[in-house]
């Protein structure tokens, strides 16, 4: 059986002035190979990889989800290793939150 973490940190700009935070999702699935990975937020791309019997996939869900992010100003990426798992992140600047972070 697999694990999912989910993590959630505040980054400061290299430049300074403007927080983000970022947020991750970690798991230990089969993993996806690096040629694969630069193409999966592609409209229709499918990596090949065995999908559960049963559940029909499009190919739009990453392209969706990295149009919302930057639509709000912020970045999305995946880092993987075949056989370790998989973890898909993004980042929003402080701005784009109705909430007010936690004090550091």
């Amino acid at each position: 059986e697999g694990v999912i973490t989910v993590d959630v940190k505040w980054r400061d700009t290299a430049a300074g002035g403007m927080r983000f935070v970022e947020i991750g999702v970690r798991d230990t699935g089969i993993g996806i190979a690096a040629a694969d990975l630069g193409r999966i937020f592609e409209k229709f791309e499918q990596v090949s990889l065995i999908q559960p019997a049963g559940v029909p996939s499009t190919g739009l869900g990453l392209t969706i989800a990295k149009e919302i992010v930057e639509l709000h100003g912020g970045k999305i990426w995946a880092e993987s290793t075949p056989g370790q798992g998989s973890r898909f992140a993004f980042t929003l600047p402080e701005g784009s939150l109705k909430e007010t972070p936690p004090e550091s």
